[in-house]
């Protein structure tokens, strides 16, 4: 039996259904949207804030004042100035702890 390589291994695992090993999703957070969390790690570490929106399928949450980025628009019918935007970008959920419901 000639001996797979690596990536046609994994992708007949994912074929069969299964997963390969190192690619784990999270499908349950251990966080809900209004609740109140502290981050652990990162350049916000130490910062609360409450989760405005959870992305399960990527384990990522997105948390209110923190880590905002600015997305630069150009001008457009529903912004005619253009310019910054300063908004939240997701973070992975393990980083964060809830404190409050």
């Amino acid at each position: 039996m000639a001996r797979q390589n690596k990536l046609s291994r994994h992708f007949t695992l994912s074929r069969r259904g299964k997963e390969p090993k190192g690619v784990k999703h999270l499908t349950k957070l251990h966080v809900k949207t209004d609740d109140i969390v502290l981050i652990l790690s990162g350049d916000d570490k130490g910062a609360k804030g409450k989760v405005m929106r959870t992305i399960p399928s990527e384990g990522m949450i997105v948390v209110e004042g923190v880590n905002k980025k600015f997305k630069h628009m150009a001008r457009s019918q529903e912004n005619p100035q253009g310019g910054r935007v300063e908004r939240e970008y997701p973070i992975h959920a393990c980083k964060v702890k809830k404190v409050e419901a």
